[in-house]
């Protein structure tokens, strides 16, 4: 069966489809403006890669001052909205002939030196692609969305030229104001200590996390870890999450236009 021609991807092409799924904020860049490290950047997942395309969906207010049900509701929602997505582009790209790989949020997890972390740095990508920078409480701040936006990705062999252009730039002040709010001390000096941040250690019960953080530090305990996490995280239900470091942030309120 002879493969599918390919059909060039135009900026307009990409916006219909985001327009059509209420996608208002997103990026296309070469993957070579990416800065990640060995290991860690987009042809290690998709060698043939060319070009990222970085969209992210708003947080609404529900999900921070809701009830912790409903916080969970709207964890789940974003969750759902951006694979659903992710995983609709890359159908899309692949049917035009395109190779495409998506990158959705709690998935291609990694446990290495005893830090989680996703197999891509969605955040990273995002600031090199021009799409944000990033703060001290290391959250992503979007030029008109501030620290709102939950991202994903589609890798893919396209090439397509880098747009749109950023309507603006949005940096940290470095106002200590996320470092004061968390309450678990995580934040120090632009770092954020995973295994003080709740968003970690909510899902680990106060007796297991000494266990837990040496497993995670273990040569090939953490590949165990990694293998369990993977397995299971399209069949967990994410819980509500810490917001202290973003509700604090001057980039949280997002501007009306």
């Amino acid at each position: 069966m002879s493969s599918p021609a390919s059909v060039p991807v135009s900026p307009d092409t990409l916006a219909d489809f985001f327009s059509g799924r209420h996608i208002t904020a997103y990026c296309v860049a070469d993957v070579a403006a990416i800065g990640a490290p060995a290991g860690r950047h987009p042809r290690d997942l998709l060698p043939c890669c060319r070009t990222i395309i970085i969209f992210g969906v708003v947080m609404p207010d529900r999900f921070f001052s809701g009830t912790e049900r409903e916080q969970s509701e709207e964890t789940n929602a974003i969750k759902h909205a951006l694979e659903s997505t992710t995983y609709a582009l890359r159908d899309l790209l692949e049917r035009w002939g395109s190779r495409s790989v998506a990158i959705v949020p709690f998935h291609h997890l990694v446990v290495e030196d005893g830090i989680l972390r996703g197999r891509l740095s969605l955040k990273h990508c995002a600031a090199d692609a021009g799409f944000g920078t990033l703060g001290d409480n290391g959250l992503l701040i979007h030029p008109r969305y501030g620290n709102r936006l939950a991202l994903a990705a589609v890798l893919t062999d396209e090439v397509i030229g880098p747009f749109p252009t950023s309507d603006g730039t949005a940096a940290c002040t470095h106002c200590n104001r996320c470092v004061t709010a968390c309450k678990a001390g995580a934040i120090h000096d632009g770092v954020v200590t995973q295994t003080l941040c709740r968003n970690l250690t909510d899902y680990v019960p106060t007796l297991f996390r000494p266990l837990a953080w040496r497993l995670m530090r273990g040569r090939y305990s953490a590949r165990l870890i990694t293998v369990l996490l993977n397995t299971a995280v399209s069949c967990v239900e994410i819980r509500g999450t810490c917001t202290a470091c973003m509700t604090a942030c001057p980039y949280f309120k997002i501007p009306e236009r």
